[in-house]
């Protein structure tokens, strides 16, 4: 009987030992699978629960990623530099949402057109978002417009998407 329990026991560590390693190699697979550079990580909010990369540019200083990083539905824009040794520095404060204060306008411009274009896949097409962003911003209350950096208006326009008139501004 004791040689039975040792096997058990034996065989019960081994189960959970093996759990733990097809774990560690999923967890492994999923972040050798996601697009977003793995020291981009270091730059994130430390509560941020999920990620999503909507733009990345590469140039020959480096690379910027423009990262959705939330908790449930909610997602704050995330720019992030990283040099050419993959140090990242985080370079959007959560007050200023206009890319192009922090980076040049071309490269903002190309970052917000990767992001327009993933929403657009997300939400059905341009057909879908269009109507959905109409709605938005004319359910608004009297006196209350959506502020839009330039750089996020110019890549609606390159994606045939029109806000309307007077419910809108400009940030600066």
């Amino acid at each position: 009987m004791p040689l039975n329990r040792t096997v058990v026991a034996g065989l019960a560590g081994l189960c959970l030992l093996l759990v733990g390693l097809i774990s560690a190699v999923g967890l492994n697979l999923a972040r050798a699978s996601d697009p977003i550079p793995a020291a981009a990580y270091d730059c994130l909010p430390p509560q941020t629960q999920i990620t999503k990369l909507w733009g990345l540019v590469e140039t020959d200083a480096g690379r910027y990623a423009l990262i959705g990083a939330g908790e449930g539905e909610t997602y704050q824009e995330v720019l992030i530099y990283l040099d050419p040794q993959s140090t990242c520095r985080l370079l959007l404060p959560e007050d200023d949402p206009v890319l192009s204060h922090y980076i040049p306008l071309d490269l903002a411009r190309e970052l917000a057109l990767h992001r327009y274009t993933q929403v657009l896949q997300e939400q059905g097409g341009r057909d879908a978002y269009q109507q959905q962003l109409t709605e938005y911003l004319m359910a608004a209350p009297e006196g209350t417009r959506s502020q839009f950096p330039p750089e996020y208006l110019w890549a609606l326009e390159q994606l045939g998407l029109e806000l309307p008139p007077n419910h809108y501004e400009v940030l600066p």
